[in-house]
């Protein structure tokens, strides 16, 4: 299982407050550009209000915890906190999904087209299991390796 709450900072020094402080400066505005033309290519037009909104807030907040990051402690938790929540089930699902429909559809493709990777019937014929393996190659060559 996928646990991201390992690797969070519960603790942020002044200096981690303050990288949560530029992340919010440059990734609201930026969030709210991707808004900004999500809206435009799904025909609303370029509907300014909603993208200024989210961006101006989040930039504020970022400078506004940027100059006190005494007070940027709380929303740095809140945020990793919702995060790793978002985080820890997404990452199970899409291993969860890869497993069950990759894996098991290849194994069932590969069963249904007669390959069998691993004989587990016993052979009444066969007088021993056992297969030779090739012989070794001379020691020598080990030192030549380039």
């Amino acid at each position: 299982m996928v646990n991201p709450f390992k690797e969070v900072n519960w603790h942020p020094d002044t200096a981690a407050r303050r990288v949560f402080a530029k992340s919010l400066v440059i990734g609201f505005p930026c969030l709210a550009l991707v808004f900004l033309l999500v809206g435009w290519l799904r025909g609303k037009g370029w509907d300014v209000s909603f993208a200024l909104k989210l961006g101006g807030c989040g930039a504020a907040a970022g400078v506004l915890f940027y100059l006190v990051p005494a007070i940027a402690r709380p929303f740095y938790v809140v945020w990793y906190a919702l995060a790793c929540s978002i985080g820890l089930v997404v990452g199970n699902l899409v291993l969860g999904l890869v497993f069950y429909v990759l894996v098991t559809g290849i194994g069932l493709v590969k069963r249904l087209g007669g390959r069998q990777p691993i004989c587990k019937a016993p052979d009444a014929q066969a007088k021993t299991y056992w297969i030779d393996a090739p012989p070794a190659p001379e020691a020598r060559r080990y030192y030549s390796q380039f």
